[in-house]
């Protein structure tokens, strides 16, 4: 075989990759997308852009409204382009955006990689189709999605600049943090993280075995340092000024509103699931460096142990991890020969797959308007009879399990505590949970018998929208005469309280 018959069965290769990867992300997404946590978003999007401010003390809870919590929107640039598109496009505005930009994170990954790419394609594959379920599940319409675009430019940035230091690409950096202030706070940290990451790792020159640490120039060195701190400085342009540049870290140190958000729970080796989308890409760039004839770069390893660790914190970091690991892995996946391949067989193989890969395309087309027709592109997590119920029966002083907030805050109807963790964590958080589940998470309390009727008579709730697997389901079941039911259906109970104080409520 010629080295352009080689070129070209590589080419085709790498084509039908890039083919099975946007069709599996079609085909994956035409069932609809999560609507968790989008529908809160939307609606303080909404907020800000009818009263044209940012709210102050908090507009959506009744609890809060009576303890003036303040509430610091952190996300309130992300918020604002969702409700435009939704308000725009509705469901299926979003549910496009979601798509186009998990598509668009592909083709810049496979893009940037494409030479590496050739040179491994089966293990090349074997790596990235995890990356189309990830994409799946957490690629939708919160401020997570533009994230993982300013954590690519970041790294782009800082990897043209390492490669090359003529790039002028590194100045970039506090346009981007900037951005990343605004649009998503809770991980803007990365934007001056990174660049000091990238200064430490040519701080000295050294080798053991397959690591070699090459000693910056001095220009690079401070080239990275004011990277970092004018990131840091860009940051604290937002409308909260300075806490925004404290807030990731005291998020981080919650470790109550950790354990209690599902998200922030490290990946379970127990769950094959996890194995598959966590582990098994960890696996293999960790094989990858331990096997690779090549020189270690420090930098590569610095960023591959720095991202693993944030990923065995949490799994919403695996979306971060796929695309940081992605800079580097596929240098050192081991190279493998090309086989000849007759080209006419070739040729009929590669149009075989490209015709089939239409053809899913057309499926996935259909799926998706299907979808869109019984109104299930984005999921809700509460049927509307409750809503209707809940508007009809107008409590004051509703206790909601936290997982129904944000449909609550959706369709204008107060909560007690919502998805906006952060705003609740140090005042009624631990009771929401204690009484959702009857065990008593509060420290000052651990010593005493759990009663919920002091949770109740505390906040003086009226009523009552549970999770049927609720322990506090089961017990106002039991209570008949103090709690009635006027709707079950699907995943909750609606429970009214017949003996209500009309009291103020706890502060």
């Amino acid at each position: 075989m010629t080295a352009k018959e080689e070129t070209d069965v590589d080419s085709r290769h790498y084509f039908i990759l890039m083919g099975v990867i946007i069709t599996g992300l079609i085909f994956v997404y035409s069932w609809g997308i999560s609507g968790n946590d989008f529908w809160w978003h939307v609606k303080a999007g909404e907020w800000m852009v009818n009263n044209r401010d940012l709210p102050a003390i908090d507009v959506f809870s009744w609890y809060a409204k009576e303890n003036s919590l303040i509430w610091s929107s952190h996300e309130w640039l992300s918020q604002v382009l969702f409700y435009v598109v939704h308000n725009l496009g509705g469901d299926i505005g979003i549910f496009l955006l979601s798509l186009a930009s998990a598509i668009l994170m592909a083709v810049l990954i496979v893009r940037r990689n494409q030479q590496a790419i050739q040179k491994n394609i089966a293990l090349a594959t074997i790596y990235l189709v995890p990356m189309v379920i990830l994409f799946r599940l957490m690629c939708y319409g919160r401020p997570q999605l533009i994230s993982y675009f300013l954590i690519y430019a970041t790294l782009h940035c800082l990897y043209s600049y390492q490669q090359d230091q003529s790039s002028r690409a590194v100045y970039c950096m506090p346009l981007i943090a900037l951005l990343w202030g605004n649009f998503h706070a809770g991980s803007s940290t990365l934007s001056y993280i990174l660049c000091f990451l990238f200064m430490f790792s040519g701080l000295f020159e050294f080798s053991i075995g397959k690591l070699h640490v090459k000693k910056y120039t001095r220009r690079k060195l401070l080239t990275y340092l004011a990277a970092g701190v004018l990131s840091i400085a860009a940051l604290a342009i937002n409308p909260y000024g300075l806490k925004m540049l404290i807030y990731p870290y005291a998020n981080m140190g919650d470790s109550f509103m950790q354990e209690m958000i599902n998200e922030w729970s490290a990946p379970d080796a127990k769950k094959l699931s996890h194995l598959i989308l966590f582990y098994w890409p960890l696996l293999i760039v960790g094989v990858s460096l331990i096997v690779t004839d090549k020189k270690i770069k420090a930098v590569d390893l610095l960023v591959f142990l720095f991202f693993a660790y944030m990923l065995f914190r949490s799994v919403r970091f695996g979306v971060v991890y796929y695309i940081a690991s992605t800079f580097f892995a596929f240098d050192y996946f081991p190279e493998r020969e090309a086989k000849p391949v007759g080209s006419r067989i070739d040729a009929l193989i590669f149009k075989t797959v490209l015709l089939l890969l239409l053809v899913i395309n057309l499926f996935s087309s259909a799926k998706t308007f299907e979808t869109w027709r019984a109104g299930q592109l984005i999921s809700v997590i509460l049927d509307k009879k409750f809503v209707e119920l809940l508007k009809a029966e107008a409590p004051k002083r509703l206790f909601n399990d936290y997982n129904f907030g944000e449909a609550l805050i959706y369709n204008g109807i107060q909560t007690f505590s919502d998805a906006r963790a952060d705003l609740f964590s140090a005042h009624n958080l631990r009771d929401t949970r204690s009484l959702s589940n009857l065990v008593q998470y509060d420290e000052s309390e651990m010593n005493k018998i759990f009663d919920p009727e002091q949770i109740i008579s505390r906040y003086d709730f009226d009523a009552f929208l549970v999770g049927l697997n609720k322990s506090l389901a089961v017990y106002l079941r039991s209570r008949p005469q103090d709690y009635q039911i006027l709707m079950q259906f699907d995943n909750a109970v609606y429970f009214k309280r017949l003996k209500c104080n009309a009291s103020s409520g706890a502060k």
